[in-house]
């Protein structure tokens, strides 16, 4: 997900001229929208391409063309939102730039659509607590998070936010304690291979999130894997109950409104807790995950 740096674009902004230059940024603008489409049908036509040379029965592999789909629109979106240089335009943009790709939505990207939704939503609402007097829920989050994790001699050490922050997370976490060999990419096929491994600790989850009651079981852990193996999709609780199994590993997640959230404690006498932050707000896209060092170390 490169962009060609041909220096700041200052086309949406107003600087309050009266001779007739807002007409000709929002020309601008309706151009850039227009390249915007273009650049995203593109994109799509050449993964259609890509996923049609993949033969049906080969059903991991054409979720992971599907994934990677997602993946790059996401990236796209997000560069074309901050191409056009405001917040609102963002959140219309990326309404503007979905273009039916002409086939049946799957149940992975119905789940996906309502949670970029709620992101969403999410964002618009963190706008508007930024726009009043009072302190952002971003703030107001890392305030009461902050009072957590003193008393335990712990602070946030900042992640990426790409998709693989809960990989990326226990990825630094597990380096600390000497573990170098694993990066986030390992840690994702760690995970999706103790899942297939296991299936029946993880089938009725998935069942409960299913929107298709006709997908075989082991189809639908098969496409669940793929997904968590080859793609950016965020992960979240069952991945971290697969890696602490995995790793034989306890894991503890501390969030600014819950008691904090241990799993594998069996595996406590293996090694410290690997400590991770859960944000609700810390971007604007919504859910994150980082990691804890000790205070002394930041």
């Amino acid at each position: 997900m490169a962009q060609e740096d041909d220096g700041p674009d200052l086309s949406c902004f107003d600087f309050g001229d009266d001779d007739g230059e807002p007409e000709a940024k929002q020309e601008t603008r309706e151009q850039t929208l227009k390249k915007h489409r273009q650049e995203e049908q593109q994109l799509r036509t050449e993964a259609k391409a890509k996923k049609h040379s993949i033969a049906k029965a080969d059903r991991a592999a054409r979720a992971a063309a599907d994934a990677e789909l997602e993946a790059a629109l996401r990236e796209m979106q997000a560069r074309h939102a901050a191409e056009l240089g405001d917040t609102g335009g963002a959140a219309a943009a990326m309404a503007e730039l979905s273009v039916s790709a002409g086939s049946k939505p799957s149940k992975q990207n119905k789940r996906r659509q309502k949670k970029e939704n709620e992101e969403r939503e999410r964002e618009k609402r963190m706008a508007d607590e930024k726009a009043g007097a009072g302190p952002s829920a971003r703030e107001v989050e890392l305030e009461r998070l902050s009072a957590v994790l003193s008393p335990l001699g712990l602070a946030v050490h900042e992640i990426a936010a790409d998709g693989h922050c809960l990989y990326r997370s226990l990825a630094h976490q597990l380096q600390a304690t000497g573990e170098t060999h694993l990066d986030f990419q390992a840690c994702r096929k760690t995970a999706a291979d103790y899942i297939r491994s296991h299936p029946q600790d993880f089938l009725p989850y998935l069942l409960a999130e299913s929107s298709d009651d006709s997908l075989p079981p082991d189809e639908l852990i098969s496409l669940y894997c793929a997904t968590v193996e080859s793609s950016s999709e965020w992960g979240g609780q069952l991945e971290i109950t697969a890696l602490s199994h995995a790793c034989r590993r306890s894991i503890h997640v501390h969030s600014a409104g819950a008691p904090v959230l241990v799993t594998g404690a069996e595996y406590e006498p293996n090694g410290p807790p690997l400590h991770l932050a859960y944000h609700r707000h810390y971007y604007g896209l919504g859910e994150h995950y980082n990691s804890l060092v000790p205070s002394a170390d930041r």
